[in-house]
């Protein structure tokens, strides 16, 4: 990253939605999206198993430019252990709401739970058999 112009935080505030979507380069695959409509994301490009893969780092301005470098970093991590970081963060968000009980299985039992008393036996037993 050293021989390569860094972006600043003004920059990053500067720019303006073109016709096309266009990028600015911070470095070490470090690049900020802009896109017609005017959102601007951060995305981090790397090379796995001989493929050029991207990953999404967060919206702009709710992740600042140094959050951004710090997340880049980590996902630079990841793709020296041989791991992508968009897998890697697949799995933790499934983690979380697996963990979370928020799951379709856990809230559709609560439903027939909660209906039940309702509904005669064969109803039950079709929505029970659909879900």
């Amino acid at each position: 990253m050293a021989a390569e112009k860094l972006l600043s935080e003004a920059a990053c505030k500067a720019a303006k939605a073109k016709a096309t979507i266009y990028y600015l380069n911070d470095g070490a695959g470090l690049r900020m999206r802009i896109r017609p409509d005017g959102s601007r994301t951060w995305i981090y490009r790397y090379r796995l198993d001989g493929k050029e893969m991207s990953t999404g780092l967060g919206a702009y301005p709710t992740i600042s430019l140094q959050i951004a470098r710090v997340n880049a970093q980590e996902a630079r991590l990841e793709v020296s252990r041989g791991n992508n970081p968009s897998t890697t963060k697949r799995i933790a968000r499934t983690k979380q709401i697996t963990k979370g009980g928020n799951t379709f299985g856990v809230i559709a039992a609560e439903w027939l739970e909660r209906n039940q008393a309702g509904w005669s036996s064969t109803h039950y037993e079709r929505n029970e058999g659909l879900l």
